[in-house]
């Protein structure tokens, strides 16, 4: 398989600017919003016309833009992981986080 770089973009799960009436305010205060909508435990790899069709969408929501419609499901396995939650919560965000360093810790023998 091949990934043509520049049609891949990195998206935030959580957004950068979420609804005011969104569910991700509710769920993640702005001291929260702030510690984690950059970090690693929030990004996906997704083709950028999928990116453009998640935008700030609540979390059921974009699931579905992430691994339906036009293209199917997203070849990256990082991204696909993203499916088997059935919310983005600050605890969730905080497991996948420690997950993602683990593995690049091992990898790259840190």
């Amino acid at each position: 398989m091949t990934y043509d770089h520049p049609l891949i973009t990195v998206e935030h799960v959580l957004p950068q600017n979420p609804k005011a009436d969104s569910q991700w305010v509710e769920l993640f205060d702005e001291e929260r919003r702030a510690q984690w909508t950059h970090r690693l435990g929030n990004l996906v790899l997704l083709y950028r016309a999928k990116n453009s069709a998640a935008q700030n969408h609540d979390f059921t929501a974009k699931k579905a833009k992430y691994f339906t419609g036009r293209g199917g499901v997203v070849p990256f396995a990082l991204t696909s992981q993203v499916l088997q939650h059935a919310e983005w919560t600050p605890e969730v965000l905080k497991a996948r986080q420690e997950e993602l360093l683990g593995v690049l810790f091992e990898e790259w023998r840190l």
